[in-house]
């Protein structure tokens, strides 16, 4: 016979006939009342049930759990703000160090590179065109990130105005590129503007 821990004591639950019908449709498709009234006991030595109470209350409380979040979005709004324009000195910065001797070589790979530029509106779809009705009241840098974005999400519209692809393309030094891309926006009248979008800072004509 089984002893000490394995050895089993039969015990005997008197219920009424109508409590007996609620447990016997309570059960599981592999339970029967013996193993349905051990699973009950344990859960209850065990405080593995929520009281019903308890989960009526909370749910009565969810609408006064909301919270008002503006003011943290705001100040995520005003990070970001920074974090972009810290970006933008930084790159402006890192590719303004040309030596005065390079100014005539910058100037011929400047040129070099302006017929290369993603150009507006000619380089980008009528269809996209006519759903983001133009440039409107989107400054040049606002513009150039709006479409750049949209590249995610329009599979046809594959602009890239980065130093990295001109560099890869004429075979130049990608810093060398910047520069030069760098004195096509500030010291011409070809309307080349930047943005960075993702740390990667993308070059159009406007």
């Amino acid at each position: 016979m089984p002893d000490g821990a394995h050895k089993k004591v039969k015990l005997n639950v008197r219920v009424t006939s109508s409590k007996k019908e609620e447990w016997l449709d309570s059960l599981n498709d592999d339970e029967n009342l013996s193993s349905l009234v051990r699973r009950a006991v344990d859960r209850e030595i065990n405080n593995e049930y929520i009281p019903k109470k308890a989960i009526n209350n909370l749910s009565g409380n969810t609408g006064q759990a909301d919270v008002d979040l503006s003011p943290l979005l705001d100040q995520i709004d005003d990070l970001q703000r920074s974090v972009t324009s810290v970006e933008n000195k930084i790159d402006t910065i890192s590719v303004a160090q040309a030596d005065e001797g390079e100014d005539e070589d910058i100037e011929e790979l400047a040129m070099d590179l302006l017929p290369r530029l993603p150009t507006y509106p000619n380089d980008i779809p009528n269809d996209v065109l006519e759903g983001m009705g133009g440039i409107g009241e989107r400054s040049p840098r606002e513009f150039i990130l709006y479409i750049m974005e949209a590249r995610q999400e329009i599979s046809h519209l594959s602009i890239d105005g980065s130093a990295q692809r001109f560099s890869s393309e004429i075979r130049e030094p990608t810093y060398l590129v910047k520069e030069a891309l760098c004195y096509l926006e500030n010291n011409t009248t070809e309307n080349v503007h930047s943005a960075i979008i993702d740390g990667t800072r993308h070059w159009m004509r406007l």
